[in-house]
């Protein structure tokens, strides 16, 4: 099957082959359900405040809300399938029938495991042909999609209780950059300048950003906007809040600043967000 990507193909859902996927421009989130299978090719994978090294037979689940970023080994390439529980940028009603049955087996499936040989080609031969179903759209081929998926993921959750194993999370963040994610995670509403947070631990400004930087591949003030804009897609989603009380509440400076952080990151103004995702 060639390289394609097929975002709106009768089933609510986006499915992406790439031969040559490359690094991520910049860390980023969405609102849907994301399931990615690295086929070959290492990459470091930056997942919500945890780093991963992955290579070939690297299964990612990814929530809503998470933010992640994937950065090639030496600007290498990479091969891999992508399922977005979307359609057209618009996520998958959580009630939808086949999905509703999916959603637990979502969240049970560990973040990031690598599968083992035997079942690698497997996989890769599953989302080879659930491409094919959504491309030339056969006789009863939502049922058969929808299948397709359920097999891939019972196949890798099967595998982590019978052998497979998760990868674990690098350990090559200093101490330094480590204490000020967890406490950056903990105060992100609050507010505090670079300055402010380069006292508190002891180091000049220039030192953490060039060491935020090196150890998370993006900027302090990225990450900052990022935790801020995770908080305020929940509460778009979960609370009645005026988009003026959830730009305080998440430490933003004024609603238009919010306004232009919020549409960097997702694409869309945080009202059509709201309206999108109800």
């Amino acid at each position: 099957m060639e390289d394609c990507r097929l975002i709106s193909n009768g089933i609510d859902i986006s499915f992406i082959k790439k031969s040559h996927a490359t690094t991520n421009p910049k860390r980023h989130f969405h609102s849907w359900w994301e399931i990615l299978y690295n086929v070959s090719g290492g990459r470091t994978f930056f997942f919500a405040n945890r780093t991963f090294h992955v290579s070939d037979g690297a299964f990612i689940v990814i929530p809503p809300g998470t933010l992640h970023r994937a950065v090639n080994d030496d600007n290498s390439e990479s091969v891999l399938y992508n399922v977005f529980f979307a359609n057209n940028s618009i996520p998958i009603n959580v009630n939808e029938n086949h999905f509703s049955l999916l959603l637990p087996i979502l969240k049970s499936t560990d973040s990031c495991i690598f599968l083992s040989p035997e079942n690698q080609e497997k996989i890769k031969m599953l989302f080879e042909k659930l491409g094919s179903e959504l491309l030339f759209k056969q006789k009863n081929f939502e049922l058969i999609s929808w299948s397709i998926i359920f097999e891939i993921l019972v196949e890798v959750s099967r595998q982590k209780i019978e052998k497979g194993s998760q990868i674990i999370p690098s350990p090559s963040m200093s101490a330094k950059t480590i204490s000020v994610l967890e406490w950056l995670n903990l105060h992100f509403s609050e507010d505090f300048s670079l300055s402010d947070v380069a006292d508190k631990f002891g180091v000049s400004v220039g030192h953490l950003c060039r060491v935020f930087r090196s150890d998370t591949k993006f900027s302090f003030v990225e990450y900052v906007n990022g935790l801020r804009i995770t908080k305020s897609c929940s509460l778009l989603t979960k609370t009645n809040l005026s988009v003026t009380e959830i730009c305080e509440m998440c430490g933003f400076g004024s609603v238009t600043q919010f306004g232009r952080v919020f549409k960097e990151l997702t694409g869309t103004s945080p009202l059509k967000y709201r309206k999108s995702s109800s």
